[in-house]
C-alpha cells in the first residue's frame, strides 16, 4: 500500500512539472512573437514635400505667367512696327514716332530674352529638385500651360516678322527711318530668334517636370 501511494505521488509531481514547462514555453513563444512585430511606418507628415520646394514651384509659376502676360501682344506689336516701316518706305514719308517705337521694341526683346533665359535656368533647377507629389504636379501643369501659350503665339510669327523688319530697314533711307534703325532691327531679329528657342526649351522642360512630379 505504501508503494502504491508513493507511485501515485510520483506521477502527480511529474504531471505538474510538465504542465509548468508547457506554460513557460508558451510565454516564451508569445515574447518572441511580440518582438517580431514590425515597427510602425513613418507618419505622413515626414513624407510631405518641403515647403521651400513648393514655394519655389509657385514662384516659378507666377514669374512664367507674368512673362506670358507681358508678351501677349508681342507678335502683334512687332507686326505693326513692320507695317509702319514698310508704309514709310513706300510713301517716303517719315513717322516721328517710329524711331522711339523701334527703340522700345529692341529694349523689350532684350528684356524678354533675358527673363526667358533666367526662367529656363530656374525650371531646370526644379527638374533636379522635383518629387512625386500631387500639388507639385498641378503647379508643373500650370507652368507647362503658360509655356505652351507663349510658344503658340511666337514660334511661327515673331522670328519671321523680325527678319522682314530687318530686311526692310536695311534697304531704307536712314534719314527717313532713323540712322540707327538698321542696328536696332538687327538686335530685334537676333533676340527674337533667341527668345523663341528659350521658350521652346522651357516648354520641353515643363513637360518633363509634369512627368517627374506625377504621383
Amino acid at each position: 500500500m505504501r508503494k502504491l501511494v508513493l507511485a501515485f505521488l510520483s506521477v502527480s509531481l511529474t504531471s505538474v512539472v510538465c504542465a509548468g514547462d508547457f506554460s513557460l514555453e508558451s510565454f516564451r513563444a508569445r515574447d518572441i512573437g511580440a518582438q517580431a512585430v514590425p515597427a510602425p511606418e513613418a507618419s505622413s507628415a515626414e513624407l510631405q514635400v518641403p515647403p521651400e520646394l513648393v514655394k519655389k514651384f509657385k514662384t516659378a509659376k507666377n514669374e512664367l505667367w507674368k512673362l506670358e502676360s507681358d508678351t501677349a501682344w508681342l507678335a502683334s506689336d512687332l507686326e505693326r512696327l513692320y507695317d509702319d516701316a514698310r508704309r514709310m518706305i513706300q510713301t517716303n514719308i517719315s513717322d516721328p514716332f517710329f524711331p522711339n517705337n523701334l527703340q522700345r521694341m529692341a529694349w523689350d526683346m532684350t528684356r524678354y530674352n533675358n527673363e526667358a533665359q533666367r526662367l529656363a535656368s530656374v525650371i531646370k533647377e526644379l527638374l533636379n529638385l522635383a518629387q512625386k507629389d500631387k500639388e507639385l504636379n498641378t503647379i508643373a501643369r500650370d507652368l507647362d500651360w503658360s509655356a505652351r501659350n507663349i510658344l503658340s503665339r511666337i514660334q511661327f510669327d515673331l522670328e519671321n516678322t523680325a527678319q522682314r523688319l530687318e530686311w526692310a530697314l536695311r534697304g531704307a533711307n536712314p534719314a527717313l527711318v532713323g540712322y540707327n534703325s538698321q542696328w536696332l532691327a538687327m538686335d530685334i531679329s537676333r533676340y527674337s530668334r533667341d527668345f523663341v528657342w528659350k521658350v521652346r526649351d522651357i516648354s520641353w522642360d515643363t513637360q518633363a517636370l509634369i512627368s517627374k512630379t506625377q504621383p
